[in-house]
């Protein structure tokens, strides 16, 4: 059904009244989550919940700064000036440099893969930014750079434990989804086990993201005593033996605590 005056009029004055700033960082950020070769106007609009000619506004003004640019084809691609600005990001906050030693520590004394992952406030996710394979032949391959949920597994769980109170109930009651067999999705049991990992500092979890996959992991604190991450270990459930599982989660308390005072924060449980 074709649109009213009226509403198309409540619809540009709805467009008008939204930051463009923020409109303009939406469009960055699904442009880079997404990965396609390029977008199309009405595309992104429909994506940003704006007008088509509000969309062609927004990235008029970002063309003009060189974060995006124009395709042949018409359609809308990142710009040099952004890809500039994410590499000298990355050159600045090196992740790899800030973590490896210690995950090629953990991995050297369990002889298994390691990880660091990194948690993202506004979309309630993290993901793993740097790891080090395990010399086994038989292990798990940990995807990076790859929004997950906190429900599942330990790398997630040992975040969400750490949240403030308020934004841990707003995710526990919130759409929990099972990403295998033995992920679990009872709030009221996950709030028991939460209890659990703030009460010993590391989360252990069997199968709950990877299927047959062990992991223990202990949450990275930054400034203000925030949770901004995760340090672990991820084992094959053939080779985990429980009666290392002290000592294993040590070696990651450790690791988690070292990069907290690198971030700039501290251990804490509050």
């Amino acid at each position: 059904m074709a649109s009213t005056p009226k509403k198309q009029a409540e619809n540009s004055s709805t467009d008008r009244q939204r930051d463009p700033l923020a409109r303009g960082f939406e469009i960055l950020t699904h442009m880079v989550e997404t990965g396609e070769r390029s977008y199309g106007v009405r595309e992104l609009g429909t994506q940003m919940g704006v007008s088509p000619s509000t969309a062609h506004r927004l990235l008029a003004d970002l063309e003009k700064l060189g974060m995006v640019r124009r395709t042949q084809e018409g359609g809308y691609q990142l710009g040099l000036e952004f890809l500039r600005l994410s590499w000298k990001l990355v050159t600045r906050f090196p992740l790899r440099e800030m973590a490896n030693d210690l995950l090629q520590e953990m991995t050297d004394r369990s002889g298994e893969s390691s990880f660091l992952g990194i948690y993202n406030d506004q979309r309630h996710e993290m993901m793993f930014a740097v790891t080090v394979d395990s010399p086994h032949p038989l292990r798990y391959m940990i995807p990076l750079q790859k929004w997950l949920p906190l429900h599942s597994g330990a790398s997630g769980l040992s975040i969400l434990a750490f949240l403030p109170e308020e934004k841990r109930k707003e995710i526990l009651h919130g759409n929990l989804t099972k990403v295998t067999e033995n992920t679990i999705i009872d709030p009221e049991v996950l709030s028991q086990r939460i209890e659990t990992i703030r009460n010993q500092g590391y989360a252990v979890s069997l199968g709950e993201r990877v299927t047959g996959a062990i992991a223990l992991a202990a949450p990275v604190f930054g400034p203000g005593r925030e949770v901004v991450g995760t340090s672990g270990l991820m084992i094959p459930e053939s080779r985990f033996d429980t009666g290392v599982e002290a000592e294993l989660s040590e070696l990651v308390k450790h690791s988690a605590a070292v990069l907290s005072e690198r971030m700039g924060g501290t251990l804490g449980t509050s």
